[in-house]
């Protein structure tokens, strides 16, 4: 079993403020609660109920077209991970080990149905050889966890970085709709954000979990 190590997040990402006042009450959480495993995090995502109950709650206001509250509900109340490594602070400067994983998000799917079929595709493929895939918190969107050699370059950061784009890049060209639609711009003009998450570049960007009971893990790479 592999054994890939992460840092797990407690909420909130971000500061929770007064609505009333503009007031900060709960600063964002910036330490680490633990350090957590690849099957850890399966495990929550397939069994813990909290979760399941706070991944109802995120995409019932998805659902709803209330995107204040689907962010707000997000960023507040759901845990995340860091797949590139184990952290002491939520500072890209503070890594401590390395995971030898990247996480590549995929937003924005037209429908849940999407999103699951999307999953499957991406882990059977054999040359990205996901470890993780699940269902993102809006229930359209897909997060892929994909793993790559850390010893290939020494400078951990350009590593990570290399991969990252190679992952985005590779998804983007094999399985974003816009690159098979025979009027691509149209296309981008009514989806301007669907597809590969470019913004997750970052060797500290988190991933928040989401409840999803088919989630996929391979056990042994």
């Amino acid at each position: 079993m592999n054994q890939f190590k992460m840092s797990l997040f407690l909420p909130p990402i971000s500061p929770v403020k007064d609505s009333a006042t503009g007031r900060t009450i709960q600063p964002p959480t910036l330490t680490p609660y633990k350090e957590t495993t690849l099957q850890e995090v399966y495990e929550l995502i397939t069994h813990s109920e909290r979760l399941r109950t706070l991944t109802e709650a995120v995409r019932g206001a998805a659902e709803s077209g209330d995107e204040k509250a689907y962010r707000m509900l997000k960023q507040q109340t759901l845990p995340y991970v860091t797949p590139c490594g184990v952290f002491s602070y939520r500072k890209s400067d503070r890594l401590t080990e390395p995971s030898g994983l990247i996480v590549v998000d995929i937003d924005h799917l037209d429908s849940c149905q999407e999103a699951e079929k999307l999953k499957k595709e991406l882990f059977d493929d054999l040359l990205l050889c996901l470890v993780l895939t699940f269902t993102s918190p809006s229930g359209h969107g897909v997060k892929a966890f994909i793993p790559y050699d850390p010893a290939r370059i020494p400078d951990t950061r350009q590593n990570a970085s290399e991969n990252i784009y190679w992952a985005m890049n590779y998804i983007e060209a094999v399985y974003d709709s816009h690159s098979i639609h025979p009027d691509k711009e149209a296309l981008k003009k009514s989806h301007p954000d669907k597809g590969v998450d470019r913004s997750g570049k970052d060797l500290v960007r988190a991933c928040f979990l989401s409840y999803d009971k088919e989630a996929l893990m391979r056990g042994e790479i």
